[in-house]
């Protein structure tokens, strides 16, 4: 059976996402997911991936070095949200990830009033495994200034 780029969960240029597409992908399939910290602080929860380096050097925290949430976000990162993608920058400008996350209404009124996104990363593919990676204490955490570029 032959199957359509849509079936096969492709999109192609500035398609919009289906809810139901949002929810299907949402941590699974080593996909990024959103999430509110019990503050109300927007997270993205990113698992680790080869084109994406978590280098010290650029502010990322681990179990190693202590992470002051209140400390603000580092300096050179930057992070957009143009209605469902997102747009990670690294400091030199490189971009660090660019792709759909499956941010609701909700999330996305939290993003716009922090202006900050917690990123949260480390050896995992989706939410099944997340868990174990927290509690052996193999994340690594960075905030990065945050803007939306699109109304909500």
């Amino acid at each position: 059976m032959m199957l359509t780029a849509r079936q096969r969960g492709e999109r192609s240029g500035r398609e919009k996402c289906t809810s139901m597409e949002l929810i299907s992908g949402a941590g699974l399939h080593s996909r990024p997911w959103p999430e509110l910290m019990p503050d109300g602080r927007p997270a993205l929860i990113l698992p680790a991936a080869p084109d994406r380096p978590v280098i010290a050097q650029d502010g990322w925290a681990d179990r190693t070095t202590a992470f002051d949430p209140a400390a603000g976000p580092q300096p050179g990162w930057s992070a957009v949200l143009d209605d469902y993608r997102l747009t990670l920058h690294r400091p030199g400008g490189t971009a660090w990830f660019d792709g759909e996350i499956g941010a609701d209404r909700h999330w996305r009124r939290r993003l716009r009033d922090h202006r900050t996104l917690l990123l949260i990363t480390g050896p995992f593919t989706g939410v099944f495994d997340f868990r174990p990676a927290a509690e052996a204490g193999r994340l690594s955490l960075l905030t990065t200034p945050a803007r939306l570029a699109s109304d909500l």
